[in-house]
């Protein structure tokens, strides 16, 4: 006897169904989950600029020298 997979109308109005394999569903999870943390980490990093940004903590950098302490161009 074949398997038989029954799909609830509420599910099935909701648009496109597709079927993946369970490994597969948990990788693309994992990459979501990175995804959103990259993108609040960002977020952040934006915010922080803004706010030194805005307060004048920052300083324009001429070469990588400047940066890591070395002599001025």
């Amino acid at each position: 006897m074949a398997e038989i997979l029954t799909i609830p109308k509420k599910l099935a109005q909701k648009g496109d169904l597709i079927l993946v394999p369970r490994a597969d569903y948990e990788e693309m999870i994992k990459i979501k989950k990175r995804l959103l943390w990259e993108e609040k980490d960002t977020d952040e990093a934006i915010r922080v600029f803004e706010k030194e940004r805005k307060t004048g903590k920052l300083r324009k950098a001429y070469s990588f020298s400047e940066i890591l302490g070395g002599r001025k161009s």
